[in-house]
């Protein structure tokens, strides 16, 4: 939240997590344990547990944030409205994960043989965080890169794209292109695009 996070950001630290969409499973099984629990359990299990001296350091932002956070359940903001707000955030994201694989499905071809994207037109009709994540998604799986492209550059690459003047720019290892009413995505590094 610090950095500035969007909605992904915000509610990926759950119990249970995909991890970048693929079959694998982030599992955190004492995430919703109270720290007395996870010192009885140190105590159990282990017979010791570390006490971090960085825990109490204020040079550290994890310790700054921490008190703040202290300092904010003294007006009322607890851990169980935390939740509450973060469980409201998550079904926000499955509604935006909806329209998104709609937006997908409906108006984007992919041509495997050529390994090209074609976007229609109707692909920049929605909301503003619909095209941001279709476009990341894209991106992400032509592309090949470990990380997303960054969101600064994900939405000026949107502001450009709605003008008239914009033609081609490259975006995380793609060439993204406009030919006529839609914009083809291909590889950076595979051969210039042609159009039959």
């Amino acid at each position: 939240m610090v950095r500035g996070s969007g909605l992904n950001g915000l509610i990926s630290f759950s119990k249970n997590t995909k991890y970048r969409g693929q079959d694998l499973n982030i599992i955190r099984p004492l995430l919703n344990l109270e720290k007395k629990d996870l010192l009885y359990i140190s105590d159990k299990v282990f017979s010791f547990f570390v006490k971090d001296p960085t825990n109490i350091n204020e040079d550290y932002k994890r310790t700054r944030i921490r008190n703040l956070l202290h300092s904010l359940e003294k007006e009322g903001l607890d851990v169980k409205k935390l939740k509450l707000t973060i469980n409201n955030l998550k079904d926000s994201d499955k509604s935006i994960k909806f329209y998104v694989d709609r937006n997908l499905k409906k108006n984007v071809v992919f041509l495997k043989r050529k390994n090209i994207y074609i976007l229609s037109y109707n692909f920049f009709d929605q909301s503003h965080e619909i095209i941001f994540r279709s476009l990341t998604q894209i991106i992400l799986k032509l592309g090949k890169k470990y990380y997303p492209v960054r969101g600064k550059s994900i939405n000026e690459f949107i502001k450009r794209i709605g003008k008239k003047s914009f033609t081609k720019v490259t975006l995380g290892g793609c060439i993204i292109e406009r030919v006529n009413e839609t914009i083809l995505i291909t590889q950076e590094n595979s051969h210039k695009v042609q159009i039959l």
